[in-house]
Parts: C-alpha cells; sequence; structure tokens
C-alpha cells in the first residue's frame, strides 16, 4: 500500500512540476519592422522587436499542437510542445529567406520549415486533370516517405501527414475554380473534407476547407455568371448543411461572411448577414463581422464617396467635386501588377466606347516609383485621367482595397453606385455603363 501511495505521489509531484508553457526567442537579422507576430490557439500576439531585433515570449502550451510565425510577408508553420523552448533566426535579406531553429524542437520545426517535402508548382495547373490527380498523389506518397524516414515520435508523424496532405491538395480547389472538372475531382475534393477540431491549427486545413467548400458549393455552375454575394450564400448553405462540428461549422461561416463585406461591402449582404446571425454563437466571430459590416456601411450604395486630392499626369490637381455632373469610373492599378495591365486594353475600349458621353475614366496609379509610372502613361498613351495616388493613398484605404486592380463606380452628385465594380473586361461592365450613359449637353 506504501509503494502504490509514493508511487501515486511521485506522479504527481512529475505531473505539477511539468511546464504547461513553452518559451521561443526570435531574432530577426537585417529588420525593416519592428515586430513579429506569433499565431498559437488561443494565445495569437503581436512582438515587438529591440534594437538589435530581438524578442521572446512564452506561451500556454498544454499539448502538442501547430502555431504560425509571421514577419513581414513570410509566414512559417512551427510545432510546439509543452515545456520544450526553443529558438528561431530569420534572415529576411533578399537572397536568403530562410528561418532556422535551435533547441528542443529543433529538429522538428527545421524540417517542416525545409525545402525537403516537394509540393505543387505553378506548372501543374497546365496539366490535364487526371494527369494532375496523379502528381498530387505522388506527392504526398513520397512526402510521406520522406517524413516516415525521419524517426519523428509517431504523434508528430500522423499531425504532419495531415498537413501535407492540405498543402498539397489546396491547389487540387484552386484548378476546379478555373477549370471544368470531372466527377473525380468533386469527389477527392469532398473525401478530405474532415471536422477533427484540432485541424484548425492548420492553416493549410482552413484554406484547404474554405477553398473546397465554396468548389463543391458551387459545382456546375458558371462563375462568371454568379455574383459575389451568391456564391457566398451558397457556400454558407453547404456548410450549414454539411458541416457539424460546431468549432468548424462557425468558422467557415465566419470566413465566409467576413470575407463578404470586407471585399465588398454591405450591398446584396442582406442573406449573408441573416445566415450568419443565425447559425453562429461565437462572440468574436459575430464581433468581428458587424465591425466589418459597420465599415462597410459606409461604402454602400447611396452612401457619399470617400474625398481624395491628387495630381494628374500633366500637374493639375483635382478633386471629386471637379467631377461632379459626371459618372465616374474609377480604375486602381500599378505599372508592376500584372492583371492591371491586362485590363489596360479593356479600359482603353470602353474610354472610346463612350467619348462624348457623360461618363469619366480616372485612373489612380499607387506605385511606389513615380517615375515609373509616368513613363508608361506618355509611352502607351494611356487615356482618361490620370493621376498619381501614391503607395500611401488614404482613398484606398478609406475604400478598404486590399488588392488590385479595383475598380469603383460614383454617380453625378459623387455618391457611391458600386465600391466594388466589375473590370473592363468583363460583359457586365458595359452593360451597366451603357445603361447610365447620357450624351454631353
Amino acid at each position: 500500500m506504501k509503494k502504490l501511495t509514493f508511487a501515486l505521489l511521485g506522479l504527481m509531484m512529475f505531473a505539477a512540476c511539468q511546464k504547461k508553457e513553452a518559451t521561443i526567442h526570435i531574432t530577426v537579422k537585417d529588420k525593416t519592422l519592428d515586430s513579429v507576430s506569433v499565431y498559437l490557439a488561443n494565445a495569437d500576439t503581436v512582438l515587438a522587436l529591440d534594437a538589435e531585433g530581438k524578442t521572446s515570449v512564452t506561451l500556454p502550451v498544454t499539448e502538442a499542437q501547430y502555431g504560425m510565425l509571421q514577419y513581414k510577408w513570410k509566414q512559417s508553420p512551427v510545432y510546439m510542445e509543452p515545456s520544450k523552448d526553443f529558438s528561431v533566426t530569420w534572415d529576411m535579406t533578399p537572397s536568403e529567406l530562410t528561418i532556422a531553429f535551435e533547441g528542443e524542437n529543433a529538429d522538428k520545426n527545421n524540417f517542416i520549415n525545409s525545402k525537403e517535402m516537394k509540393g505543387p508548382v505553378m506548372g501543374d495547373f497546365g496539366r490535364p486533370e487526371e494527369e494532375l490527380l496523379g502528381q498530387l498523389e505522388e506527392y504526398q506518397t513520397n512526402d510521406f516517405k520522406i517524413l516516415e524516414s525521419k524517426g519523428f515520435d509517431k504523434a508528430f508523424v500522423e499531425k504532419e501527414k495531415k498537413r501535407v496532405e492540405y498543402w498539397i491538395y489546396g491547389m487540387l480547389w484552386q484548378y476546379a475554380t478555373n477549370k471544368a472538372c470531372s466527377d473525380a475531382t468533386y469527389e477527392k475534393l469532398e473525401s478530405l473534407i474532415s471536422e477533427d477540431e484540432w485541424l484548425t491549427q492548420l492553416s493549410e486545413y482552413t484554406n484547404y476547407m474554405s477553398g473546397a467548400i465554396s468548389v463543391l458549393a458551387n459545382q456546375g455552375k458558371d462563375y462568371s455568371q454568379i455574383s459575389a454575394s451568391e456564391r457566398a450564400e451558397n457556400n454558407m448553405e453547404y456548410v450549414i448543411n454539411h458541416i457539424k462540428a460546431p468549432k468548424i461549422k462557425e468558422y467557415l461561416l465566419g470566413v465566409y461572411a467576413i470575407s463578404y463585406v470586407t471585399d465588398k461591402g454591405v450591398n446584396n449582404a442582406e442573406k449573408i448577414k441573416t445566415l450568419l446571425e443565425e447559425n453562429v454563437t461565437d462572440k468574436e466571430i459575430l464581433d468581428t463581422f458587424h465591425a466589418a459590416y459597420s465599415n462597410g456601411a459606409t461604402l454602400a450604395k447611396g452612401c457619399p464617396s470617400p474625398d481624395f486630392k491628387m495630381t494628374s499626369i500633366d500637374g493639375k490637381e483635382y478633386t471629386l467635386a471637379d467631377f461632379k455632373g459626371k459618372i465616374v469610373y474609377i480604375d486602381i492599378w500599378a505599372t508592376w501588377c500584372a492583371p492591371c495591365q491586362e485590363e489596360l486594353p479593356h479600359l482603353k475600349a470602353l474610354e472610346e466606347m463612350f467619348v462624348g458621353s457623360n461618363l469619366c475614366f480616372v485612373s489612380m496609379s499607387i506605385d511606389k516609383d513615380k517615375d515609373r509610372w509616368e513613363k508608361q502613361v506618355k509611352d502607351d498613351k494611356l487615356g482618361g485621367i490620370q493621376l498619381y495616388a501614391g503607395p500611401e493613398s488614404q482613398f484606398c484605404t478609406d475604400y478598404h482595397v486590399k488588392g488590385i486592380p479595383h475598380f469603383i463606380l460614383i454617380d453625378k452628385e459623387g455618391k457611391i453606385i458600386e465600391a466594388n465594380m466589375t473590370r473592363p473586361s468583363d460583359v457586365k461592365t458595359i452593360e451597366m455603363l451603357g445603361m447610365m450613359a447620357e450624351p454631353l449637353e
């Protein structure tokens, strides 16, 4: 009896001594920003770097789990276990963007951030569907063999296999978004839908789920004929009808609803708002949505447009008031943006189509290199009114511009018609502008 008592006491003392936390020491070389972000379940934090580019943080880690480190644009997965401290060094020089770990969990973290495992490349998008499916399976088979050869503990290997699988097949839903596919692709996408809640630690999983469900929810539909609001509604209804795990269901509904109002504003968002509020109880998700909805409401149809003051290619200063009485189609672009360049011939065609009408075409460049902008405008003889907004444009901030090209349509009184207008290459643009165009008196 005494032996049993002492044995139990020893186990209790051992458990009490085990740290339910782990410390990360971070060093950033050649630092240009003052902070680095750490994303861990229930412990997201932004850490200030000292003058030497160093910082550290102790996080609650009650079980082995994945997280994410981010500095500037580079994100790197990190694997943490209770009581296992480690250090990480980022080298952000342009010629070598690397991340290296030292300490108790260094072997696993160096492995998952190495280039030893191979996954999809851009060239795979050009493969025929059957060939692509075979190639993705080959990537997975080879990567699993590499992982199994490393001698890591079984628990880590099984978790890492899931991360790798969702990393590899993230390409498949992107492929299916842009190409007509057979049942084989849809069946594969559906087979990887999982509701194990620990998987939400993985960005590879959350990205896969949101993308694959969007493909499955809109299967067989012509994306060019579906509005953004319809697509979001379809996605949310699919989640409501097919996903049972409460945490995953609410997360996905939040992703679709918040993304829509953040990118598109509140126009046509009534059903999206209702679907979210009727099916989500998580306070953080609801608060984030409502904040985004409030911001989007300022850009709703009929609201006064944010103003601007910018200088044109010929040195004249313009504000929104200078366009009163005209319908204004705004193109926010840059010389370095390939999709922007693809739209320029279509924009030129629109300008020529509506010459002599009350439609006014205004292009705003967010180029950092002003000379490069001036050169393209002059060399390519770009039409319309060419304004320089610069990379820190308040107008772009006011319109919540997340990516370019971005198009905006404003009415004769300076009120918003569309904060996210269709592109010049979209046939809907010609139809909409055609209904509004009036000859100049």
